[in-house]
């Protein structure tokens, strides 16, 4: 009977231990930024290293550490979803493809450092370790959400592909800095938001993911008239 009881817990343990890892798997996304075109959008040639962006982002009523990590974004059935990808060389490498894509001569350079500081009266400063025009600054937010509509008190349903229409919901904001040795040639928020209603399965979080980055190219090309304009200042 003890053997039995055994080979009994060790069955059930086996088995929730397989449906955790199953639902773990489930719930990680793989990113992927496909560039933006748009020819009445032109940037400058002039030389730009581009920095690591820094990961600002923050989880909203978190009762724990409010750093994201590797979180990409959220769904009702799903909860938390998450990345392999390192999100700010992500979103920087995204930045630098998107430049190139609009005629920039931007490199990606993650031995560059930009340290920021702000004063009491709001005022930056900023030191860079490469003499030429660096571009730098932090990730304030990168997330989507899926959401269905409620079928009943607090009940909702699974985002597990199911055939019910989905809401999908992308934030992207930037707080970018382009700068020279101690100099801030320009500094300023770049953010773009979008949804979707509606939106049927499969693959709704590759769905998610898609809107997510189109979000982020759209945030980046309100960046490329003040870039080529404080490049201009070199």
């Amino acid at each position: 009977m003890t053997r039995l009881k055994g080979i009994i817990f060790l069955s059930v343990f086996l088995a929730v231990t397989l449906v955790s890892l199953g639902s773990c798997a489930s719930n990680r996304v793989s990113l992927g930024y496909a560039t933006i075109t748009d020819p009445s959008v032109r940037m400058t040639d002039k030389s730009l290293v581009v920095a690591t962006l820094v990961d600002h982002r923050f989880r909203l009523y978190s009762f724990g550490a409010n750093s994201m990590g590797d979180v990409a974004g959220w769904g009702q059935g799903t909860g938390t979803l998450t990345t392999p990808e390192n999100i700010p060389v992500h979103v920087t490498r995204a930045l630098v493809h998107q430049y190139q894509t609009f005629g920039g001569n931007a490199v990606f350079r993650p031995d560059v450092s930009c340290h920021l500081s702000k004063s009491s009266d709001g005022n930056y400063s900023v030191r860079s370790s490469y003499p030429g025009p660096v571009l730098c600054g932090s990730i304030l937010d990168y997330q989507f959400q899926i959401d269905h509509a409620t079928v009943g008190f607090g009940t909702y349903i699974s985002t597990f592909d199911m055939t019910a229409g989905a809401t999908l919901k992308a934030q992207v904001a930037l707080h970018l800095f382009l700068v020279q040795g101690t100099r801030i040639l320009w500094q300023g928020y770049v953010g773009s938001a979008d949804g979707q209603k509606d939106i049927k399965g499969p693959n709704l979080r590759q769905k998610g993911v898609a809107l997510l980055e189109h979000s982020l190219g759209m945030a980046i090309e309100q960046s490329v008239p003040d870039i080529s304009s404080g490049l201009g200042k070199v």
